[in-house]
């Protein structure tokens, strides 16, 4: 059997975004006094007026103990499951001679053991695990990496001289421009489409793949 976080169920075709998950934050925990030894009680997360999970948290000396349900899909149909995670902590000193926390995180994949040092955890399978076992990304980057390729191939056509709309032509050789240069450009142009159309295709194929299984 795997430890945390082991197989490869959680990954698809393009990363997830942290945003998506629930997010276990070490700071705010502090700040609460949850991580207090003895402390008992609760998290739960919204999303406007809908409740979209709920965990109970014990605070011991050098960890925190998480306590909810997971529901496994697949199968007859999605079965319950509980859940009892604990997760150690490390403080590092700051100025003043305050300390920062931090989780150790608890994650296996691929049967290596993670243990980074992280300030957040996120619910992306059955374990609260840092978002590079979970191998997610941030929304701004996501944006980032679908539209760069769009960007560059639209610089390229206007740097010709032509249209940025892709459903244009390509643009003709500029007079005064080397041929091994224009064709270069066009090469370069037409691999950054080609990548943004994959890219596209896959979160389409992803998007479409989750209405399904809802």
């Amino acid at each position: 059997m795997g430890g945390l976080g082991s197989g490869n169920w959680y990954r698809f075709d393009t990363k997830d975004a942290v945003e998506e998950y629930c997010a276990l934050d070490v700071r705010k925990l502090k700040r609460e006094g949850m991580l207090d030894p003895g402390y008992r009680g609760s998290l739960t997360w919204w999303r406007g007026e809908r409740k979209v999970s709920s965990i109970g948290l014990l605070a011991e000396h050098g960890r925190v103990v998480l306590k909810y349900r997971h529901r496994r899909r697949g199968g007859l149909g999605d079965e319950w499951e509980d859940v009892e995670q604990p997760v150690y902590l490390t403080w590092t000193p700051c100025n003043l001679g305050s300390k920062r926390p931090w989780f150790v995180c608890p994650g296996v994949v691929g049967g290596r053991y993670c243990g980074r040092r992280v300030a957040i955890l996120y619910s992306a399978g059955p374990y609260f695990l840092c978002r590079h076992c979970y191998d997610l990304t941030y929304r701004s980057r996501q944006a980032s990496d679908r539209l760069g390729p769009l960007h560059k191939a639209r610089r390229i056509r206007q740097r010709l001289g032509g249209s940025a709309n892709l459903l244009k032509p390509f643009p003709e050789r500029p007079k005064g421009m080397h041929w091994s240069t224009y064709l270069r450009l066009y090469q370069d142009c037409t691999n950054a489409e080609m990548k943004y159309l994959r890219t596209s295709s896959e979160r389409l194929e992803k998007l479409t793949r989750g209405l399904f299984e809802d």
